[in-house]
Order: C-alpha cells, then sequence, then structure tokens
C-alpha cells in the first residue's frame, strides 16, 4: 500500500490532468450531449400468444412414435425461444426496416434491431414484444408491422415445410420400401435355411422331446438289462455261458457237423484198435492218424462256417444226456435264445432312441449358435419397417398438420404505446465516467513506472554496496532548528558505522540519484552525530547551484568567488560550514580541472584540524559536480529514499560514480515508514532528576 501511495505521489501530476479531462467529458456527457443525442424514447408493447396445437403421433415401431411432426426424443427446444428467433430474424428485420419512416437514421440492421425486444413469459406460452420510437405513434407502428410481417414469414415457413417434407417423402419413401424388403427377404431366406422360425417355441419343444427321450432310453435300457440278467441265469443254470448255449443248439441241429463228427468217432475207435495190435509207426496207424486229421480239420471248417470265431472245444454239440434231458436243454437253449435277441433288440432301441437324442440336441445347438444372427436380421427389418411407417406418418403430416412446426401465433393484445417516453440514464454516463477514470489512472501509472520504476528492496540487493543504516521517517525534519535536540539512533549508528572506515584524507562525500531523497539531511544529522561524538566536523556545501545547506543553515548569502577568501562559519560547537563557492557554469570544469578545488579544500581542512570534512554534493543525475569532486573526495555515501529514488537513476549514477574510481563506501535508506516506536534515551535522565 505504501508503494502505491508513493506512485501517486511521483506522478500526481499527469493523473490530475487525466482525471480532470475525464471529469469536463462526463459532466458535458451526462448534460449537454446526452439531451441532444438521446432524446425521449416512447416504447410500445404487445403479447403474442403461442396455442397449443393438437398432438398428430406415428407408431414406429421399436423406435419410439412420432409426435408433432417430429420423433420424439428429447424435450429441450423451447418453442417460445424459436418464435423468437424467427421473429428478430434478418429476413423479418429487413422487411420492416425498409417499410421504416426514419431508416435514415440507422446505418445498418444490428442498430435498428436495437429498437425491438422480444421476452418469452415463464412458464406461459406467451412472448412480450416491446418497440421503442420517437414518438408514440411511430413506436405502436413499428410493433404492429412487425407482428404483420412475422406471420407473414410463418406462412412462407409453413410452405416450404409442406414442400420439403413432400420432396424428401418422395426420394425417401421408395428407399425404405426397398430397404423394408430387403430386410424381409433376408429374414425369410435365413429362417427357410435355418428352419428357425420361433426361436422361444422350438427351443422349449426341443426341450421337452429330448426329456421324453430321454425316459424312453432309460426305460428300454432298463429293460435290457433284466433280459440280459436272466440270460445269464438261464446260462447258468445250463452251465454255460448264452453264446455257447445258443452256438451249442445251432451246430446239434448242423446234420454235416454231426456227421463228420461220428465219422471222427469211429476213426478214433478204430485208431485204438489199431494201436493195441501196431506201433504209431505201422502204416495202419499213420493213415488212421492222418484221416483223423483231415477229419478235424474238415470238422473245424464246419464249424467256423457254422458259428465264426466259435471254440470246439467251448462248444456243446451233443447237448449232453439222453433224449429226454436233451429235450428239456434245448428247450432251456431256445428261451435263452429268445431273451438274448429280445435284449439284443432293446439295446438297438436304446441306441436308436439316443441318436435321435443327439440329433434333437444338435438342432439345439444350431439354434443357440443362429440365434444371434436371427435378432441381428429381426432387428433389421424392425428398423426398416419402423424407416417405413415414419416416411409415411411424415406423408400424412405434411398433408394434415402444415402448423405442427410453425403453429398460428395469435395476438392477445395488440400494440399500445407507453404514454410516459423513457429519459437517458445519466447515472450510467457517469458510470462509465467513474470506469475510465479508474481503469485510466491505472494505465496511466503503469504507464507512467514502466518507464521510470521506483527503486526496489530487490535492487537493493543485487548491488555489492552494504545498507550502512535505515532512517524513519522523521517527526521533525529541520534539524537545524535546534542543535541542542537529541540526534537520533540511526545517525549515531552512522556516525558509529563512518568513523570506523578508513577514509581517504578522512573526506566523506554525501550525495544521491536525484533531488528530494534526503541527502543533505542526512549530511545535517551525520555531521551531528559526529560532533556528539567528540570530532570536530566541517560540512563543504558542495551544491553549486542549489546551495541546499547553505540555504538550511542561514549562510547562502555568503557565497563568495572561488578565487576570493572565505573562511568557514561556525554553526554549532565543533562544527562548522563552507558555504557553496559563487562559480559560473562555464567555469565549473575548468575549476576542478586545475585542481583549484582540491587545494582550496586541503588549504581549508589543514587550517581547522578538522577531523571529518563532509561534501553535501548535488543529485549525481542532475548535475556534473558529484563526479568531478569524486577525483577528491573518492569515498561516498550514497542516500537513497523510497517512494522518491527511481531505478534507473540510481543505477545510472551507482556507474558513473564507479567509472570515475570513487569508492561507494555504503548506502543510506532514508524516510522509511517505522511500525515501532523507538525507545529513546536522550536527557531522559537528566529530566528525571529535574522532577526529583
Amino acid at each position: 500500500m505504501d508503494q502505491i501511495i508513493s506512485i501517486i505521489r511521483r506522478h500526481w501530476m499527469p493523473l490530475l490532468g487525466l482525471n480532470v479531462v475525464l471529469l469536463a467529458a462526463t459532466i458535458y456527457a451526462a448534460t449537454v450531449y446526452a439531451d441532444r443525442t438521446s432524446p425521449p424514447v416512447w416504447t410500445s408493447s404487445a403479447q403474442l400468444n403461442l396455442p397449443q396445437t393438437g398432438a398428430s403421433s406415428a407408431d414406429l415401431g421399436t423406435l419410439g412414435s412420432l409426435e408433432n411432426g417430429s420423433i420424439a426424443f428429447t424435450k429441450e427446444v423451447s418453442p417460445l425461444q424459436v418464435q423468437s428467433a424467427i421473429l428478430t430474424s434478418d429476413v423479418v428485420l429487413n422487411r420492416v426496416w425498409a417499410a421504416d419512416p426514419e431508416r435514415s437514421l440507422y446505418v445498418n440492421l444490428n442498430s435498428y434491431r436495437g429498437l425491438f425486444t422480444v421476452t418469452p413469459q415463464e412458464q406461459t406460452t406467451i412472448l412480450l414484444l416491446e418497440a421503442e420510437g420517437s414518438s408514440p405513434e411511430l413506436a405502436r407502428q413499428r410493433a404492429a408491422n412487425l407482428i404483420e410481417v412475422y406471420q407473414q414469414r410463418l406462412n412462407e415457413l409453413r410452405r416450404n415445410e409442406t414442400e420439403v417434407r413432400q420432396q424428401f417423402a418422395q426420394r425417401e419413401v421408395e428407399q425404405a420400401r426397398n430397404n423394408l424388403t430387403q430386410a424381409q427377404n433376408a429374414l425369410a431366406k435365413f429362417q427357410q435355411s435355418t428352419g428357425l422360425v420361433d426361436r422361444d417355441r422350438q427351443t422349449q419343444e426341443l426341450i421337452t422331446a429330448i426329456g421324453e427321450l430321454e425316459n424312453t432310453q432309460a426305460t428300454v435300457r432298463a429293460q435290457a438289462k433284466a433280459n440280459e440278467t436272466q440270460a445269464k441265469a438261464a446260462a447258468a443254470q445250463l452251465r454255460t455261458t448264452p453264446q455257447q448255449a445258443i452256438d451249442s443248439l445251432r451246430l446239434a441241429e448242423n446234420k454235416e457237423y454231426q456227421a463228420i463228427r461220428e465219422e471222427v468217432s469211429q476213426v478214433e475207435t478204430t485208431l485204438v484198435q489199431a494201436r493195441g495190435k501196431y506201433t504209431d509207426q505201422s502204416p495202419q496207424v499213420q493213415a488212421l492218424l492222418l484221416e483223423r486229421q483231415e477229419l478235424r480239420r474238415d470238422l473245424n471248417q464246419r464249424l467256423a462256417t457254422a458259428i465264426p470265431g466259435a471254440n470246439a472245444r467251448a462248444v456243446d454239440t451233443t447237448l449232453g444226456g439222453n433224449d429226454g434231458s436233451r429235450d428239456s436243454r434245448i428247450d432251456m437253449i431256445a428261451e435263452l435264445s429268445q431273451i438274448q435277441a429280445e435284449a439284443k433288440g432293446l439295446q438297438q432301441q436304446a441306441a436308436q432312441l439316443q441318436g435321435q437324442e443327439e440329433k434333437f440336441r444338435a438342432e439345439l445347438r444350431s439354434i443357440s449358435a443362429n440365434q444371434g444372427e436371427l435378432a441381428d436380421l429381426q432387428r433389421q427389418y424392425e428398423v426398416a419397417e419402423g424407416v417405413h411407417r415414419g416416411i409415411i406418418a411424415q406423408i400424412e403430416q405434411a398433408k394434415t398438420s402444415p402448423f405442427n412446426a410453425y403453429p398460428n401465433v395469435q395476438t392477445l393484445d395488440e400494440p399500445t404505446p407507453n404514454p410516459t417516453p423513457s429519459t437517458p440514464k445519466r447515472w450510467l454516463i457517469v458510470l462509465g465516467g467513474m470506469v475510465a477514470s479508474c481503469f485510466g489512472s491505472m494505465a496511466v501509472l503503469l504507464f507512467l513506472e514502466s518507464r521510470k520504476p521506483l527503486l526496489s528492496s530487490n535492487d537493493l540487493q543485487l548491488v555489492d554496496f552494504p545498507v550502512l543504516v535505515t532512517i524513519p521517517r522523521l517527526k521533525h525534519p529541520a534539524i537545524e532548528r535546534n542543535f541542542e535536540a537529541d540526534i537520533a539512533i540511526e545517525f549515531q549508528r552512522l556516525a558509529s558505522s563512518v568513523s570506523s572506515m578508513m577514509l581517504e584524507n578522512q573526506r566523506l562525500m554525501v550525495t544521491s540519484a536525484t533531488f528530494g531523497e534526503g541527502k543533505t539531511t542526512v549530511t545535517l544529522g551525520l555531521a551531528l552525530a559526529l560532533v556528539n561524538f567528540g570530532f570536530r566536523v566541517l560540512v563543504v556545501d558542495g551544491d553549486f547551484e542549489q546551495a541546499g545547506m547553505s540555504r538550511r543553515l542561514g549562510h547562502w548569502k555568503t557565497k563568495t568567488e572561488a578565487n576570493g577568501k572565505q573562511t568557514p562559519v561556525s554553526v554549532h560547537p565543533g562544527l562548522d560550514l563552507m558555504p557553496a563557492l559563487a562559480i559560473p557554469k562555464d567555469k565549473v570544469a575548468e575549476f576542478f580541472a586545475r585542481g583549484s578545488f582540491e587545494g582550496y579544500l586541503s588549504a581549508i581542512q589543514d587550517f581547522g584540524c578538522y577531523d571529518y570534512v563532509l561534501v553535501d554534493c548535488a543529485p549525481v543525475s542532475l548535475a556534473i559536480e558529484p563526479t568531478l569532486i569524486s577525483a577528491v573526495v573518492r569515498d561516498v555515501l550514497f542516500v537513497v529514499r523510497p517512494g522518491v529514488s527511481d531505478r534507473y537513476s540510481v543505477m545510472d549514477s551507482f556507474e558513473q560514480l564507479t567509472q570515475h574510481n570513487a569508492r561507494i563506501t555504503g548506502l543510506v535508506v532514508n524516510a522509511v515508514e517505522s511500525r515501532t516506536e523507538g525507545y529513546r534515551y536522550g536527557r531522559q535522565r537528566e529530566l528525571v532528576e529535574a522532577e526529583a
């Protein structure tokens, strides 16, 4: 905040000039110009009603329904907003503007559009229309013309809507019919190729059939199992297997096999008798063995032919026993054969049922695999059917309901002018002037500050010179009026720092970048602090043009020529002043170049036996004396002041002093805003003793 105030103080004159100009312009605009450019304006208002039309609808299948001439996908479009856009469209306003008696006063359509205001009333179907005019009759006429042209425009839009719908229907209805036919044919072809017509019904029938087959198959397999068990029981009673019993019955009934078997039996009997008489090597025995072998071979062939794969040893060809038991065994074997045949028949039936079940299951899997394609084809058919229905519905709506898109708007209240005209709002002009003043002042400050910015603490941190002391804003800056007053603690700290420095010839030049930074006050305060330390100090006024130190101490009239004899003036015990020399501007450089100032200063310093010589110079950026004096007084104390010192001047002064071989011993930050109350010593102890 302090920095902003400082910036305003620096640039108060441009700010004052700008705000004076803006104030005058605002007063002129609010009084004279407003009355001339903004005459009284009358307003005429009318109300229009958007009636609720009967809604026609058409079923589009899975796509929804067609209502009021459009598919009812959303409710976000406001009919009042649509009518407002038509009412203030360029086509409507151009026609009204062409018939306006004051058409020449408006340079373009946008400026003429500002005469009309259309406001949809909330929670109603009413539009409020307002028109402005320079007279009540003109305002009423403009509102009436706008309503008339608006009704004409609605009729044009209705006719265009009907024509567009019919043209669209003529082109699209045939395409929609073709798409529907293609989708229907594709669906029928797929159903014919796959046999899949009603997916749910067919699936249920197959599941039911599979269940019935499973039950029947289980019954047949159980019956076959029972027959097999019964056959095994009969075979166990015959002491043979069912197959062997059947094979034995079959061989017993084979006469050729039995005849050969009888021959084998006879040959074996003869062989036994021959072996009783002859050895095995005898021709008779060998012939019988050969005959038996041939008969057995023939017997095995007959067995293989009659029962393929049977073993002659495992087959009972005699059926055992006598004729009675033989007949009984034959009956049992016949029953066993019948049971075995029934078991095989049941097994074959179960196998057939299993095959039928697998076939049904394959059909069920086929339905599952094809149901996605069937659903896709069904969906395509439904979409094509819905589009076809929608186009047919649009054709019917285009013929029967042309007012669905653009309804016939009713005029509830005829245009009626307001008897009281509106006057210019001068408070808006005043507000505009205030806003212009604020933003203009900010722009001026930013522009001026960018050209000559204030010195900041960050700038001081970038330089290599130490800050010796920070002096707060003095309550009584006129130190010369009371030399007996207490010396500020900051000046004492500065004097302590200076006394510890190794100054060349005990000389110190005090300067600044520009005027108003307080270098003369700092010089005088430092001098008094050094005197308070017990030193003898000479203050030299090095500002030959302004003589600021001489004026403050009341000795500015004692200025003499440079070649004149002048002695220091005592202003306080231990403190002397050498007033400024009266040197013409064109002689200043010559005075320093010849060494006159150095000889002059050395003579005075030796004569007065001074401990310190403080030279109060002019600002570096405003005069040439500081750079010339720096050749004699090399040690420099530089004073800056927040809110007054600007960055470019300070940096340029540093550069100039450095180029002239000056040595900046330190910086003094002057007139800083203090945030705490200082604790003063001074004569407090004496006052306490005096009161006691």
